[in-house]
């Protein structure tokens, strides 16, 4: 699994670790088509408040100042992280209280950006398998060596690996129990028995049913199979114009009653 070569090299590596494994369950499939993979954008919007409890301020300051941060603001403007940051700011607090060097944090951060041109998101590796571990509860784990490289992998991808005996000495972190440290009202907590992935499409309607709190979805089939997904959620009425502006829904119902709105619900589409 890993060969002894500095991070600029190994990319060709990577390649071919998952090129058997992660790439035949859909890897490329998932982000070909960003601006309607629903998943993604809800994986990458900065629409919820996400709050750090164990990371102060001053580390975020820090961090930031270090590079190691993947999101982004504008002159000094109040953070807003999306759901892939604060999985990757966890992640940093994780293994720095673990002795993890911030050089080496920066070699983790460098392997998890692998393809992030070609997808178009920060971490590709890491958002697809953290896709399959909130939709379907795929046990994954985060392997980091000693050289600070950062690679995810399913339990079954694990098992084999180390069966074979090709994987070095490394620090592991539990993806799902990260998640679900987060996300405390949804039931997220890995299924053990969950050998082989399902198909990217059946993950992506059960993810983009548990990250949404929606009060309604439906499914649509065409010949068979699922063509469209569509979820209603009630937002709060002081976000419709944020929410108009940034276009982030399908439909938009707004009831009043007396003169006043009573509740604002938002329609989202994903045609498969």
């Amino acid at each position: 699994m890993r060969l002894n070569k500095p991070i600029e090299k190994k990319e060709n590596e990577i390649v071919a670790l998952y090129k058997n494994e992660a790439f035949d369950i859909g890897f490329y499939d998932y982000f070909k088509d960003l601006k309607n993979n629903k998943i993604s954008q809800v994986l990458n919007n900065k629409e919820r408040n996400v709050r750090f409890d164990s990371v102060s301020y001053r580390q975020l300051n820090s961090w930031e100042k270090e590079g190691l941060l993947i999101g982004n603001r504008e002159g000094r403007e109040w953070r807003r992280f999306s759901i892939m940051e604060a999985i990757w700011v966890r992640l940093i607090k994780e293994l720095r209280d673990f002795g993890i060097s911030r050089e080496q944090l920066k070699i983790s951060k460098q392997s998890l950006e692998f393809e992030n041109k070609k997808c178009g998101v920060a971490m590709p590796l890491l958002e697809f398998y953290t896709a399959f571990a909130i939709g379907v509860k795929m046990p994954v784990l985060l392997l980091v060596f000693k050289d600070g490289v950062a690679i995810p992998a399913s339990l079954t991808q694990y098992k084999v690996a180390k069966e074979m005996a090709i994987i070095e000495n490394h620090l592991q972190v539990s993806l799902n129990d990260l998640l679900q440290s987060m996300f405390p009202d949804l039931d997220l907590k890995a299924k053990e028995d969950l050998a082989m992935p399902v198909q990217v499409q059946e993950m992506q309607l059960l993810a983009f049913m548990r990250l949404g709190d929606f009060e309604k979805v439906e499914v649509r089939y065409r010949d068979g199979r699922i063509d469209i997904i569509e979820g209603t959620e009630r937002i709060a009425t002081n976000r419709v114009a944020e929410i108009m502006k940034e276009q982030a829904y399908d439909e938009i119902k707004i009831k009043r009653q007396g003169g006043k709105v009573t509740s604002v619900l938002r329609t989202r589409k994903k045609k498969l």
